[in-house]
């Protein structure tokens, strides 16, 4: 049987499923007053009556709005603080560490087998001229550079020889023009000297023409030896592999490939 309190301050009566025990405070759940309850309203609620409604209690649905707590019980527990987040990239404050899956033979073997494969051949077979040019860079530079000094040689050596011819006051003797003329030959031959070392460095370095690439090649032996490193780089099997593509001009099927394509635009 139920047993009713009434609070002293707000007058609100306060029902429970069994009488409070003796030193237990009430607090009210309306005003929140605290107080000692008096005795119950109920006499009979006493002895065997108040075990009899403890065990009532239990099986009654929970009290209503007007149910009052005990001021000396506990408080709940708090709940438990919450998990922190944990990344799944760190543990601990260091990298995860992850593992690594070997595959098996017949997972590396179907992956083999399903791999695509590329059996496109190329339309046009890669020209060999392109590889001899960029070996004969460097030796046709220093054709090139031996040429130009030799050029300058002879241009001084013709002005060493017609300078006694113009600027003298005196006229020459017959020994004097003889030696000057001599000397302005030699100007001359070594200006066409000059001249073959250009051109053969430029026949080279474009990988046009063989012959030319090697006359200009041994023109360049004297005075500084450049010539014996374009000689040797000349007989280089690719760099002759480039000039009989460069003399034998484009093959016939690339002709033809090209002709096609000009009447797909047309």
């Amino acid at each position: 049987m139920a047993v009713s309190y009434t609070c002293p301050s707000c007058r609100t009566t306060l029902r429970t499923a069994q009488a409070v025990p003796a030193g237990k405070s009430i607090k009210c759940p309306k005003c929140g007053h605290v107080f000692a309850p008096a005795a119950a309203r109920n006499p009979s609620s006493t002895g065997a009556a108040a075990a009899t409604a403890s065990a009532a209690a239990k099986a009654e649905k929970p009290p209503g709005p007007d149910v009052f707590k005990l001021a000396d019980d506990d408080p709940p527990p708090a709940p438990p603080p919450p998990k922190p987040f944990v990344d799944d990239e760190e543990e601990g404050g260091r990298p995860k560490a992850y593992g690594v899956i070997v595959e098996s033979q017949e997972e590396l073997a179907k992956i083999e087998k399903n791999k695509p494969k590329f059996d496109i051949q190329d339309r046009f077979k890669k020209s060999a001229r392109g590889p001899a040019q960029a070996m004969l860079v460097f030796p046709s530079n220093l054709l090139t550079m031996q040429g130009l000094i030799t050029l300058v040689a002879a241009i001084g050596i013709f002005i060493y020889g017609m300078w006694p011819l113009v600027f003298n006051d005196a006229p020459p003797s017959d020994e004097e023009v003889e030696e000057a003329v001599l000397t302005m030959i030699l100007g001359l031959l070594t200006f066409g000297w000059a001249a073959l070392i250009l051109y053969g460095a430029s026949e080279m370095q474009q990988v046009n023409s063989y012959l030319w690439a090697m006359v200009g090649s041994i023109a360049a032996i004297l005075p500084l030896l450049i010539g014996l490193y374009g000689i040797v780089m000349l007989l280089n099997p690719k760099v002759k592999a480039g000039f009989e593509e460069a003399e034998a001009g484009p093959d016939d099927d690339e002709e033809d490939d090209d002709s096609d394509e000009d009447e797909d635009d047309e």
